[in-house]
């Protein structure tokens, strides 16, 4: 039987980076109320970030462990705060551990890059892991669910203990960390005599089969897309194929915006009552933009602190959707990840589209990622040309309130993700925003792709007819570039080093990538589901709103924490 559940995860709502942060958000509570046992979610305490910080004076002592890393004893405190389900924090008394300031995960130091020292702190976060569960319930067996490989190490510690603990591994993404015999060593683990093996190799023989992922479409890619079985995950390539990964959907990440009111209405009804209630959304957005061009002109600092504008022509785009309400909006935030995010392909697509005459204003919210603001300079630069400054706004800042109103008011979401493990098209739909995404990951399992559009080709039907039945009421816009394209080993190869120069714009990330005909194809791909996305909200207002509401009515139907929940209890029942 289940005795206990411990979810492991380096990353959590109050230390965010990703999609893990999210999930952790959900997925415990929701296994504990299906299975009725005790479930912890136990993570470090990343002491810098802001979240965590306001979380310390409501967090109880409950005892220390110790780990030795190189000889020296470190003392880590384990601290509970009690939610909907009890959370253990670990704090190291060396403050070189989980140090990370913007994120988790940024955690390079002048003397080490963040790769190493991510990995030292992993190792460290899972052997703590696995000594405060003996604290916390002393003598009694776990079922561990660990997210990802940065939780994984706790499998190393606890596959050698006398109590039988049952190990589960759940990937959110395929990334992986080399290791080497000495990075056992140094954190006292014995030695399995392979020498130098990615972290997953080491960990995968001691976790239960079948390891999770969080869609079905990427455990499917795991082993048939180039991108992960040549570049991002060969060494997997072996094990995967001779135990698959399980994909178990997640569940939506936000709650439904939408009134609740305008869905229970039925046919023309229902799709006057979205028109009018998007509307309201966006004449929310356009007073707030007048009231940031009020604070530009007076000298006031901005609503997301600090007095720098956004990127673009504030008057020109004001003049542009104020005067045309048949104006198509679109929509994209999100952190910046160079080699998974997609704003590049983003950027060149909307330039083409806009240089061909194309009709529509885009907003974009980028959280800058490792490579801050310079990162993005493509996208400034979009920004300060004719007429893409009167098109195009870019928010590099955290604007909540103006976020909300324009994702809520848009009529188009864009996920150009390189790849992308489950795909945040459920937030677009449940804020009343279509999505338009490359057909990849959970993306394509939730969009129904429109089928009469110049975008959708035979690389997305391949993809969609396994999860959409050919009468499914559409949902969105999906796009794909050619699969089997001579040059796409060499070119993800390519993107993925990141040879791009920031600073430079001749050389910047852009630029760089347009050389490779892989990248070229994403972006063409997108410039026609643009085209496809403008010319049916211009032509076909209604036909837009009922589409849109069928997307509501697939990410409701389709996808829910119970479902999710449900799924996982089958796997830990079996092993219990």
């Amino acid at each position: 039987m289940i005795h206990r559940i411990a979810f492991l995860s380096y990353e959590t709502a109050f230390a965010p980076c990703g999609g893990v942060a999210a999930v952790m958000s959900h997925l415990p509570e929701a296994i504990q109320q299906r299975v009725g046992k005790p479930t912890i979610l136990v993570t470090p305490l990343h002491y810098r970030i802001a979240k965590s910080q306001k979380l310390f004076s409501k967090m109880e002592f409950v005892g220390c462990v110790t780990v030795r890393h190189e000889g020296y004893p470190i003392t880590i405190q384990v601290l509970r705060w009690i939610d909907k389900i009890s959370w253990y924090f670990l704090l190291p008394d060396d403050p070189r551990y989980f140090a990370g300031v913007r994120h988790p995960y940024d955690v390079a130091t002048w003397q080490e890059p963040g790769g190493a020292v991510l990995l030292r702190d992993s190792f460290l976060f899972g052997i703590a892991a696995a000594k405060a569960l003996h604290i916390i319930a002393p003598g009694e067996p776990w079922h561990v669910m660990m997210q990802d490989w940065e939780a994984a190490t706790a499998a190393l510690a606890l596959c050698h203990h006398p109590i039988n603990h049952k190990l589960f591994l759940t990937l959110h993404n395929s990334y992986d960390a080399h290791t080497e015999e000495y990075d056992l060593f140094r954190f006292h683990l014995p030695s399995d005599g392979k020498g130098g093996r990615s972290l997953l190799e080491r960990v995968l023989p001691h976790v239960e089969r079948p390891v999770f992922t969080v869609s079905k479409q990427f455990a499917a890619e795991i082993t048939e897309d180039v991108l992960q079985t040549r570049v991002i995950a060969p060494h997997l390539q072996s094990i995967f194929k001779r135990d698959p990964l399980r994909g178990i959907d997640n569940g939506p990440f936000v709650e439904l915006a939408v009134p609740q009111e305008i869905l229970s209405k039925e046919g023309d009804a229902a799709v006057q009552a979205l028109r009018q209630w998007k509307g309201s959304r966006r004449r929310a957005f356009i007073d707030a933009l007048k009231q940031v061009g009020d604070a530009a002109r007076s000298g006031k600092e901005m609503p997301w602190g600090g007095f720098d504008p956004p990127w673009g022509s504030l008057p020109g785009f004001l003049e542009e959707v104020e005067h045309d309400e048949k104006m198509p909006w679109f929509v994209m935030g999100g952190r910046d990840d160079s080699r998974q995010k997609g704003y590049d392909v983003a950027a060149r697509a909307v330039r083409l589209f806009l240089n061909d005459g194309g009709k529509g204003c885009f907003l974009f919210f980028p959280i800058p990622g490792d490579e801050g603001l310079a990162g993005l300079q493509f996208l400034r630069r979009l920004t300060e040309e004719e007429p893409f400054r009167r098109r195009v706004l870019i928010f590099p800042f955290r604007f909540r309130e103006g976020f909300m109103a324009a994702l809520q008011g848009s009529h188009f979401g864009l996920m150009p993700s390189l790849y992308e493990p489950f795909g945040a098209a459920n937030e677009f739909y449940l804020n009343g925003t279509a999505g338009i995404g490359r057909a990849t990951g959970g993306i394509t399992q939730q969009i129904v792709p429109r089928r009469d559009g110049q975008s959708f080709a035979r690389e997305i039907a391949l993809r969609a007819q396994r999860y959409h039945e050919p009468a499914a009421p559409e949902t969105g816009i999906l796009y794909r570039e050619a699969d089997n394209l001579p040059t796409a080993v060499a070119d993800w190869h390519g993107i993925n080093r990141g040879e791009y120069e920031l600073g430079r714009e001749e050389m910047d990330r852009v630029r760089q990538r347009s050389r490779f005909p892989l990248f070229e194809g994403m972006v063409n791909g997108l410039q026609l589901a643009l085209m496809d996305a403008s010319h049916l909200y211009q032509e076909h207002p209604d036909e837009y709103a009922r589409m849109l509401l069928a997307g509501i009515k697939h990410i409701q139907s389709r996808f829910s924490w119970e479902e999710t929940a449900n799924l996982y209890a089958q796997y830990l029942l079996q092993n219990s």
